[in-house]
């Protein structure tokens, strides 16, 4: 599931208020619950319009988006948007490349050099 298929928000439903999708369940809801000790039976028992994999997807989706996974599109987003907007991001990002580029010389030079050797033996 992705996110728009788990929260609504919609300003007739609840003020907006983020919802489980097809619900007037509030979100903030499932994390009052665990936040008082509640477990997530207890939740889902008092919300029967909320399904068990619905509450899950939300769960795995705030601890995602908490945890900051590498993999993560909008983390590779705002690394580019800093990237623009902060010139000194810019200029180790630049000097990071710098790296990268003589790293890559120094490879082409050893392989270079084990062509030679590997030439000069008899």
């Amino acid at each position: 599931m992705n996110i728009e298929e788990l929260i609504e928000r919609d300003p007739v439903k609840m003020g907006s208020t983020p919802v489980f999708a097809n619900t007037s369940v509030p979100i903030k809801h499932l994390f009052d619950y665990l936040e008082s000790g509640d477990s997530l039976e207890t939740f889902l028992s008092d919300f029967p319009t909320v399904g068990r994999e619905q509450a899950i997807a939300i769960l795995k989706f705030s601890r995602e988006s908490l945890l900051g996974k590498p993999g993560n599109d909008q983390v590779r987003l705002d690394l580019m948007r800093r990237a623009l907007t902060d010139e000194l991001f810019l200029a180790d990002l630049n000097e990071t490349m710098k790296d990268f580029s003589l790293a890559d010389q120094e490879e082409e030079i050893d392989d270079l050099l084990t062509v030679e050797r590997l030439a000069r033996k008899p």
